[in-house]
């Protein structure tokens, strides 16, 4: 849209010409920053990020007005998820740190897994068994947390070159846009019970995607 503008006007006001080309370019360029991938991708992040979550909350109203906000908000995450995906198929990973929500604990459960994934006492009744067990078995260093700026926090104090994250949509992209400078790959949860109460996921792509990322 703005550079639709900046070269219309230049219909109305040929004197602006210069200004209006220079305007149209650089937003042209600015616009184009987000579809760059592989390593430039990482290299130019912060950027890419910040105008990325312009683009979200400026067309975010209208997605919500017509019911299709959470389709909006999860095609987003696919999309950072493809460029995340293929700025390290070519590049190793160091350290990952995979973030998960409260929520994923069956309710009434007294294990104290916010402290320690390993204090699951595998009941088998909840996904956090079968996270608990891989954990252990691959060394996987999993973070979970009562509320998002915890996990912000979190993230930020491990330094990770990668974060695997899992909540809902909303929250996805309220910590990819806060956390620009870490890459992030998400995985939405799923609801069958309503908001953060037995949530739920798919542990097999994240089994894809922790392997996938520490090959």
């Amino acid at each position: 849209m703005g550079i639709a503008l900046s070269l219309t006007s230049i219909w109305f006001y040929p004197a602006s010409l210069g200004w209006a080309l220079l305007a149209a370019v650089a937003l042209a360029a600015e616009v184009g920053a987000t579809f760059n991938i592989g390593g430039i991708y990482l290299v130019r992040r912060q950027m890419i990020v910040r105008w990325d979550g312009y683009w979200l909350q400026a067309l975010r109203p209208l997605f919500k007005s017509t019911n299709m906000e959470e389709s909006w908000l999860r095609s987003f995450c696919a999309w950072n998820n493809k460029r995340v995906s293929g700025a390290f198929s070519t590049k190793k990973v160091g350290k990952v740190v995979l973030l998960l929500p409260h929520c994923i604990q069956l309710v009434g459960c007294s294990a104290d897994i916010a402290e320690n994934i390993q204090a699951c006492s595998m009941c088998g009744k909840c996904i956090v068994d079968s996270i608990a067990k891989a954990a252990s078995k691959y060394n996987w260093d999993v973070r979970v947390s009562p509320r998002s700026h915890i996990a912000y926090t979190e993230a930020r104090k491990s330094s990770p070159d990668l974060i695997i994250a899992i909540a809902c949509s909303d929250r996805l992209v309220k910590g990819l846009i806060k956390l620009y400078k870490i890459p992030s790959y998400t995985i939405p949860l799923e609801l069958p019970h309503g908001m953060c109460v037995n949530t739920t996921f798919d542990f097999q792509r994240l089994s894809q995607v922790m392997f996938a990322e520490s090959d």
